[in-house]
């Protein structure tokens, strides 16, 4: 009965995982095109991106207000030791933005491919410094390479 259990909830947590991947997916295609689209007609790469993350900043307010996510309760050291990590996203934001812009959505997704690679190549620089395994940097390169 115990196993019956536990096998309903890996399915039941499977086809969440599967709703999410496909919603990932969907959304990331809309936001490619409609992303597309608005940069051919604004012709101004960095203020899409800040525009992109200013919302996202704001998005989060009434989330933490209204309780629906509990809000991070951060120390002024926390916010030292995030800081790098966060200008460090923000750039590889700006970067896929502007690859966006420069040519074919193909050449975006590339792009946003590398942004794992570029992960770790941070995670070796900033502290506290992160070491994966030879499997984990070797899947950067089928990440990477299955998307060009």
């Amino acid at each position: 009965m115990a196993d019956a259990k536990k096998t309903e909830g890996g399915m039941g947590e499977t086809l969440k995982l599967l709703a999410y991947v496909v919603a990932w997916y969907v959304g990331n295609t809309y936001y490619n095109i409609y992303n597309k689209k608005a940069l051919n007609l604004l012709h101004a790469h960095w203020t899409v991106a800040f525009a992109q993350l200013v919302v996202g900043i704001v998005w989060c307010i009434p989330i933490w207000i209204t309780g629906i996510r509990k809000a991070p309760n951060l120390k002024m050291g926390d916010i030292m030791k995030l800081a790098p990590i966060g200008l460090f996203a923000a750039c590889a934001h700006g970067g896929s933005v502007l690859a966006m812009g420069a040519g074919a959505v193909s050449f975006a997704q590339v792009v946003k491919a590398c942004e794992p690679v570029f992960a770790a190549l941070v995670a070796l620089v900033i502290t506290p410094v992160e070491i994966k395994s030879m499997l984990e940097y070797l899947m950067l390169m089928v990440i990477v390479g299955g998307v060009g």
